[in-house]
């Protein structure tokens, strides 16, 4: 770990890496992701959010060589992204919990940084919503259509009681 300014190095027996000391964005590309139900699904794109302490640099690149981020990011994403959605159906994946999906990873993220590797910290994590296959999204589609339908009928029905109360009502007001 050296500071900016002279610095003494030997020829042959010195080996210099640069590391990024300054916030940088990881993109994790292509990861795929296969759910409770049995559906494989894939998130074109996670950006991870990270900065390398300048006080822990020295250690982190010696426990983990240069390609730290691999370890630690790019593999932990796939991880925790699999475990994720193992454990969840297709409609909590693309739906129901993919509004908190960025906060479990940076979570998950932290839990096993702040144990393992100190040095790296997660600012944030962005996920993009995944891609499900053509015939399963549009089987996804028709069915979120029908409950949608039947809400609507649910709700007619609803306020054509009340009105029918209110009718009742004023009978009996006038009555």
């Amino acid at each position: 770990y050296q500071e900016p300014g002279w610095n003494f190095m030997f020829p042959f027996i010195t080996t210099v890496e640069n590391v990024q000391v300054t916030v940088q964005t990881d993109k994790v590309n292509n990861v795929p992701c296969g759910t409770s139900g049995g559906v494989n699904v894939m998130f074109e794109q996670i950006e991870v959010v990270n900065r390398l302490k300048k006080q822990l640099a020295q250690e982190t690149v010696k426990n983990y060589t240069v390609n730290y981020d691999k370890t630690w990011i790019y593999d932990k994403i796939h991880h925790e992204v699999n475990q994720f959605c193992s454990k969840n159906t297709l409609q909590e994946v693309y739906i129901t919990k993919f509004d908190t999906l960025d906060d479990h990873l940076a979570e998950q993220l932290r839990v096993d940084l702040n144990r393992w590797a100190p040095g790296i910290e997660i600012i944030s994590v962005r996920v993009t919503k995944p891609v499900v296959p053509a015939h399963i999204l549009q089987k996804f589609e028709e069915v979120e259509s029908e409950a949608t339908k039947l809400q609507i009928a649910t709700n007619k029905q609803l306020v054509e009681k009340k009105q029918s109360e209110t009718k009742e009502v004023q009978a009996t007001i006038l009555a």
